[in-house]
């Protein structure tokens, strides 16, 4: 079954296109990455799944349905900016949100002290927003999503706004999450989140998925690597590079390009025999990225494994014609604000107090 579903989608704002015909499915228990660079068209998409925003052109369904509405109770979202007011604590903001769902009281309960823990923020539940981390509050938004304990989960960006280690943790969370079958569709411009988190990815370039491929399919050995070490004597140095022309050293690293396994073995083993000390094995190039890259130059695929979904050659615009308007935050609002104007009703009202930032 398809949990989502979207084909020949497209969106324009005042004439400029953002999404170009995209279409994908992601089915039950699947974690799909969509990449793409800042801008290409990825909250967008979100955004037209979650009936925010009406295609210009395709169609949208969740769970088998058009009715975007009434799959809603099904769909967790975070936002990559979640505004919160901050008087409230954890569970208190938590109690607010639920009194959305059909969740009786005594279940609300449970269920908010089961998503806190899920989330490492029990020890908080009593702490003002005001007083949250960056970390902390996207751990919070991740609760508000996984309340009602949703069928699939929407994420757009999760760790955009986080230093290094924050970034892990989230991570990691996810990774438990999806251990236990969560059905996600996952935005981000970071490579790493989806060779760590997805079974699909596909690559969004100028509003169109240029390729699409199974994750697993890219973790083959390196074409090239190279060897860290502390110190490589002159000696060593020369005897290292007649072993193949595919060696080629320097101070403090070995490169092998071309990598292979006879030519690696024999380098390491030439290595700890002469006691020198070896820092770190890592390859030049991911297979990922080098995919990435090809696609936002508009090349083909580079092996039959992946799967290309659309060409790029007549679309191509480049950057320098500003094809994004200002942000998908201002388009959002324009497009909401139009509707409520043609409907004749009053806009929503803002929120009165600024989000938490620290």
């Amino acid at each position: 079954m398809y949990v989502i579903e979207a084909e020949n989608l497209s969106k324009t704002y005042d004439d400029v296109p953002v999404l170009r015909g995209v279409t994908l499915r992601v089915a039950q228990g699947e974690v799909y990455g969509l990449l793409g660079p800042t801008g290409a068209g990825k909250s967008t998409f979100l955004h037209l799944l979650l009936g925010f925003l009406k295609p210009s052109r395709g169609r949208v369904r969740l769970f088998g349905t058009s009715n975007l509405m009434a799959a809603h109770k099904r769909v967790g979202y975070l936002p990559e900016r979640q505004i919160y007011h901050t008087r409230y604590t954890a569970q208190e903001y938590l109690r607010f949100i639920g009194q959305f769902s059909d969740m009786k009281p005594a279940l609300l309960r449970t269920r908010i002290a089961e998503t806190l823990e899920q989330v490492g923020l029990t020890s908080a539940s009593d702490q003002q927003v005001s007083r949250f981390s960056r970390v902390m509050l996207q751990r919070l938004g991740l609760a508000q999503a996984l309340l009602h304990r949703p069928d699939v989960l929407l994420i757009d960006e999760p760790t955009s706004s986080l230093e290094s280690a924050g970034q892990q943790a989230m991570l990691e969370l996810l990774v438990t999450i999806r251990a236990q079958g969560q059905t996600m569709l996952l935005c981000t411009h970071y490579m790493d989140e989806v060779e760590y988190l997805c079974d699909r990815v596909g690559i969004l370039v100028r509003g169109r998925i240029a390729v699409e491929t199974k994750v697993p399919h890219l973790h083959v050995p390196a074409t090239s690597a190279v060897i860290h070490v502390d110190q490589l004597p002159p000696d060593l140095h020369t005897r290292l590079s007649r072993i193949s022309p595919a060696v080629h050293c320097k101070e403090r690293m070995i490169v092998l390009r071309p990598n292979n396994q006879q030519v690696q073995t024999t380098v390491l083993r030439d290595l700890l025999d002469a006691g020198v000390a070896i820092l770190a094995l890592e390859p030049l190039e991911r297979p990922l990225e080098q995919i990435y890259l090809q696609a936002v130059n508009g090349e083909a695929p580079p092996n039959a494994e992946v799967l290309p979904l659309s060409l790029l050659s007549d679309q191509v615009v480049s950057p320098s014609t500003a094809t994004r308007p200002s942000g998908t935050g201002d388009t959002l609002l324009k497009e909401l604000l139009h509707r409520h104007s043609s409907a004749g009703t009053a806009p929503p009202a803002l929120p009165d107090e600024p989000a938490a930032e620290e």
